[in-house]
């Protein structure tokens, strides 16, 4: 209300930055009138917040798009004479205990704005978030997101042979799998994999099926048996374009007597 004609607002605010803003009085049976165009500035830095989220992410590849994080005030505005030095670091994926976030970790802000470049995680699993903190700001997690292996590039075994009788198969079977080049599963593949004896102490000979397309990433080996008994047996696994795997070293035992 008017006090001797004249109406003071005292507690305005306005909670976006920008430029070219004006204001409008009006008031019943008066001709309104338009203030002079004026700009609002962001408030004091307080917090932190993704601006660019982690997506599309392949096991030992740079993240892409870059990640990129902004300084805010508390109503969202980037504070863009900001230079917080702002660090990244992982703080969750499910099934991926011990992944690394490699690259450049910690980056001073441009103009409020952060951006991560480099960043690569080495463990395919889904559930993966990550978290940005500075000094003095509010820190910032990201949406969840997944990371998929990278190219097949090796084999490996993840079941070795053992508990080997003359004769009878392997027990439990034989399982090589294809890998990227950070060891994770390469799931969609259903490369040919090929056993066949490595070191071979006694001149045995192996039998059984010997050569498996893959699975989901994975070729058990369930009817593989060597005729000879001996120690220091290996196994080598091979496939086109792809870095051999050798076993572990084992023993066949006689088998029973007849």
């Amino acid at each position: 209300a008017a006090v001797a004609g004249v109406a003071t607002f005292s507690s305005q605010t306005i909670d976006k930055a920008g430029t070219g803003y004006t204001l409008t009085a009006t008031a019943t049976g008066l001709t309104s009138a338009t203030s002079t165009a004026f700009a609002v500035s962001p408030g004091a830095a307080a917090k932190l917040a993704f601006a660019v989220q982690p997506s599309a992410v392949v096991a030992g590849a740079a993240i892409s798009p870059a990640v990129q994080v902004v300084v805010q005030d508390a109503q969202g505005n980037t504070v863009t004479t900001s230079t917080a030095s702002i660090v990244l670091v992982i703080t969750s994926g499910s099934g991926t205990s011990g992944a690394t976030l490699g690259g450049t970790l910690t980056q001073a802000a441009v103009a409020g704005v952060a951006t991560f470049s480099s960043q690569t995680i080495d463990k395919a699993g889904s559930g993966y978030t990550l978290t940005a903190t500075a000094t003095g700001l509010t820190s910032a997690t990201s949406t969840a997101f997944a990371v998929s292996p990278g190219a097949a590039t090796k084999l490996a075994f993840t079941v070795q042979p053992s508990n080997a009788t003359a004769g009878a198969a392997i027990s439990p079977a034989v399982q090589v799998v294809v890998q990227d080049a950070q060891g994770n599963t390469v799931t969609t593949s259903t490369a040919s994999i090929t056993v066949a004896i490595g070191t071979n102490p006694s001149s045995g000979t192996l039998s059984g099926t010997s050569i498996v397309a893959a699975s989901g990433g994975t070729a058990s080996f369930s009817t593989l048996s060597l005729d000879k008994a001996g120690a220091g047996y290996t196994l080598t696994a091979t496939g086109t374009g792809l870095t051999s795997a050798t076993s572990t070293a084992f023993a066949v035992s006689p088998g029973a007597a007849t």
